[in-house]
C-alpha cells in the first residue's frame, strides 16, 4: 500500500502547483457541499417541498450510502495524505480516510437526482458538482485519488443495487402488516449499527430507522403533498429546520461525553428522532400550520 500511497501523494502535490489563497478559499467552499451540515439542510427541505416518493428515495440511498461509508473506513482504516506528509494539509479531517465520504455521498445523491429528474442540463451540473466535490478533497489533501475512486464505485454499487427495484421493494411492503413493516424498520437499522460501531456509523443507522418508521405513518394517516408555492416552501424549511436545530442542541446541552458508555446510544435515538421528524413529525406539522 506504501506505493499506492506515495503515488496518491505525488498527484495531490503535482495538484497544489495551482494553489492561491483564492484557490485554497474556492475549493473550502465547494468541499462544504459534502459536508454533514450540507445535507442536514439539503435532504429535508427537498423532501418537504418536492416530490415525497422520489425524495424519500434518494433519502433512504443516502443513509445507506453513509452507514456503509463509516462501516468500510472503520473497517479499512487507512490513513490520510497529510498523515503521512504534512506538506500537503490544506484542510482538516477526521478519522480513516477510504472511502471518500465526500465522493460517495455527492455520487449518491446528485447522481439519483439525475436520475429522478431526467433532464440533460441537471445531469451535466451534477456530474460537474460530483467532480467538483471529489477533486476538491484531493486538493485539500485530505483524500488520496483511490479514496475518491473507492467512494465512486460504492455510490454506483448501492444505486445500481437500490434504484432499479424500489417499485417492487414498496409493493411487496405494501402488502405486509403495518406492524410487521414497522418492525422491521426498526430492528433492522437497530443490528446493521452494531456493525463495527462509530459516531458515524450509527448516525446514518438511526436515522434511517427514524425516516423509515415516519413515512410508514405518514402515508398512513397524513398522506401531504409537496408544496404548492414557494411562500409555503420556505416556511416549511424555516419552521423543519427550527426543530432540527433544536434537536442538535438538545444533544449537545446533555452533556454526555464520548468516552461515555451510552454515548453511541444516544447519538443513535437522536438520529432516530430526526429522521421520524423529517418524514412524519415535520408534515404534521405543516398541516396544523396549513403550510
Amino acid at each position: 500500500m506504501e506505493q499506492i500511497w506515495q503515488w496518491g501523494i505525488d498527484i495531490i502535490i503535482y495538484v497544489q502547483k495551482i494553489r492561491t489563497p483564492f484557490i485554497d478559499t474556492f475549493f473550502l467552499a465547494v468541499t462544504y457541499m459534502g459536508t454533514p451540515e450540507f445535507y442536514t439542510l439539503f435532504l429535508p427541505g427537498m423532501y418537504w417541498c418536492f416530490d415525497k416518493k422520489f425524495t424519500s428515495r434518494i433519502i433512504i440511498i443516502f443513509f445507506v450510502s453513509s452507514w456503509s461509508n463509516s462501516v468500510l473506513k472503520s473497517l479499512f482504516n487507512h490513513p490520510r495524505p497529510f498523515e503521512l506528509n504534512g506538506l500537503v494539509k490544506v484542510n482538516h479531517a477526521g478519522g480513516p480516510g477510504l472511502p471518500s465520504g465526500h465522493a460517495q455521498q455527492s455520487l449518491a445523491l446528485w447522481l439519483s437526482l439525475a436520475l429522478w429528474l431526467k433532464k440533460g442540463l441537471f445531469t451535466f451540473l451534477a456530474v460537474l458538482i460530483i467532480l467538483s466535490v471529489s477533486f476538491s478533497r484531493i486538493y485539500l489533501g485530505v483524500h488520496f485519488p483511490t479514496d475518491v475512486f473507492a467512494g465512486w464505485f460504492l455510490g454506483l454499487i448501492i444505486i445500481t443495487i437500490l434504484w432499479p427495484f424500489f417499485d417492487r421493494i414498496e409493493t411487496y411492503l405494501a402488502g405486509m402488516k403495518s406492524t410487521s413493516v414497522v418492525a422491521a424498520a426498526i430492528i433492522l437499522p437497530l443490528l446493521c449499527s452494531f456493525i463495527l460501531p462509530t459516531r458515524w456509523s450509527v448516525m446514518p443507522a438511526g436515522a434511517l430507522s427514524g425516516f423509515f418508521t415516519g413515512i410508514i405513518l405518514e402515508r398512513k394517516f397524513l398522506d401531504f403533498k409537496s408544496a404548492d408555492t414557494i411562500r409555503n416552501a420556505i416556511l416549511r424549511v424555516l419552521s423543519g429546520m427550527f426543530i432540527i436545530i433544536f434537536i442538535l442542541f438538545l444533544e449537545k446541552m446533555t452533556g454526555f461525553s464520548k468516552k461515555s458508555p451510552y454515548y453511541l446510544f444516544i447519538v443513535y435515538v437522536k438520529s432516530w428522532i430526526m429522521g421520524l421528524w423529517i418524514s412524519a413529525g415535520a408534515p404534521w406539522m405543516f398541516r396544523k400550520l396549513k403550510i
